[in-house]
């Protein structure tokens, strides 16, 4: 009896005679609450959601949600007493309820781009905040999709009501640059008029051209969503498209659209403003003095068409780019940029500016050549430099816009746009701009500004306005 003592007290002092190991069964636990998904045992509560009933366990759904916790465990609420409860959800969620409450028993559900909002408005609404963490991250991942799937629009909207604003800014930026892929999504029709007029008034709007933007909206005006209003939308839309960027053979098509011939009063002010401005471009002719202000006034900018008819967009393409010399990574382009916009017929060289444009895409350096080309001084930063060839002409305010393409799912896009804005005078004739994206980026593998290995861009010259009277403003200022 003794000598047992011994051992035991032995045994329980000595650490390395202790053997632990931790059980992680976890994937049986998950099975077994699945299997009592749907399962009328031990089920305690029936969901009815439109025509369909679901047996539940209100233990699984009061320790999933925060709002099942109050609804089926307080008194105050009437569902706490009842064997049945009636939830009221929204259309679009009712197909989705059924793969919401497998989520709750098992953590599994099937994203798809079609089908993920709803699924994020019932997790919102039940404070499911897993299911909501991963449907946000897979709509951020899923942003860039083909047209006939892309949902970018619907997401957006999304977005802006429930203050989710990461998601919100990639879908604007994802938008704004690639709206000829929007316009085609399905989603499109149910854009809310003030989403739409939000985006008409931007000049960073990358598109084909004005008719092509003109007649997807004239799709969205006349779509039977929108039919009920349609002398109020058009009214509000027609206020945003810069007929004056359309040649006039497209401006007759206009006047020969059914949409017109009902609604001519509405169309007139805008046609007459845009037919106008062509007579005077090809007329050579500016107006009189009197007219001066008004028609200034009236000016509209270019949007960033990429149509060659605008003589606006430069492409460039830097094949192999991560692999090259640093030396040999200099982009440079002689670029043209008209003053006015015409019909490419009617295009005068005496109404086009010449720019030079050298974008240094791995960090800005200076050549030296002696016996060879060396680079002399540089720098790390991607850096823009563009230039006006002639400093002695009048002043011209400019928006200069770099585009870098990006390749996902197999769809080429717009993955980077930024804009600058600047005056250039006979004292100030050069834009440099840089450190507004870093090489870490550029050259990291599997980049979202590279298409198989190549960096491909645009680079968008739009004289927006002229004369001396940008300066006055500017020394006002």
């Amino acid at each position: 009896m003794v000598t047992e003592s011994k051992t035991m007290r032995l045994e329980e002092s000595d650490p390395t005679t202790v053997i632990t190991h931790k059980l992680q069964d976890t994937e049986d636990l998950v099975q077994r609450y699945k299997g009592l998904f749907k399962q009328q045992r031990f089920s305690d509560i029936i969901l009815r959601v439109g025509d369909e009933r679901y047996h539940a366990h209100r233990f699984i759904l009061i320790t999933a949600s925060s709002v099942f916790e109050a609804m089926l465990s307080q008194s105050r609420w009437k569902e706490a007493r009842q064997p049945e409860v009636f939830l009221m959800e929204e259309d679009e969620c009712i197909p989705q309820f059924e793969q919401f409450l497998g989520y709750l028993y098992s953590g599994e559900a099937v994203l798809k781009t079609m089908t993920v909002l709803p699924l994020l408005l019932l997790a919102d609404k039940y404070e499911v905040a897993c299911l909501r963490r991963s449907c946000l991250q897979f709509m951020m991942e899923h942003i860039v999709q083909s047209p006939d799937t892309n949902r970018a629009l619907t997401w957006y909207q999304y977005a802006q009501m429930t203050g989710q604003s990461e998601l919100r800014d990639k879908c604007l930026s994802f938008i704004v640059s690639n709206f000829d892929t929007v316009m085609q999504a399905p989603d499109w029709p149910c854009m809310v008029l003030q989403e739409l007029t939000g985006f008409l008034a931007s000049s960073d709007m990358v598109v084909l051209s004005e008719s092509e933007l003109w007649g997807q909206v004239e799709t969205w005006l006349l779509h039977q969503n929108n039919k009920d209003c349609l002398e109020d939308n058009l009214r509000e839309v027609l206020s945003h498209i810069r007929f004056t960027m359309m040649p006039p053979k497209l401006l007759v098509l206009v006047e020969k659209s059914s949409l017109y011939v009902d609604h001519k009063q509405l169309f007139a002010e805008k046609l007459n403003q845009a037919f106008r401005r062509h007579s005077l471009a090809l007329e050579d002719e500016e107006p009189a003095m009197g007219d001066a202000p008004l028609f200034q006034s009236q000016r509209e900018e270019y949007r960033s068409y990429t149509s060659d008819d605008y003589l606006l967009s430069h492409k460039f393409s830097l094949p192999g780019y991560v692999n090259i010399n640093k030396i040999d990574t200099r982009i440079s382009l002689d670029c043209q940029a008209r003053r006015k916009f015409v019909s490419s017929s009617r295009v005068k060289v005496d109404d086009q500016t010449l720019f030079s444009v050298y974008f240094f895409p791995r960090g800005y350096f200076t050549t030296l050549t002696i016996y060879g080309s060396y680079m002399g001084r540089q720098t790390n930063d991607v850096t823009l430099k563009v230039i006006r060839r002639r400093p002695d002409l009048e002043p011209m305010k400019v928006d200069v816009t770099l585009m870098l393409t990006g390749k996902k799912n197999d769809m080429k896009y717009a993955a980077f746009t930024h804009t600058w804005t600047t005056i250039f005078t006979k004292d100030n004739h050069t834009l440099s701009v840089d450190k507004f994206l870093l090489v870490d980026k550029l050259m990291e593998e599997n980049s979202p500004y590279l298409v198989d290995g190549a960096l491909q861009g645009t680079i968008f010259l739009k004289i927006q306005d002229v004369g001396s009277h940008l300066v006055e403003a500017k020394d006002k200022e």
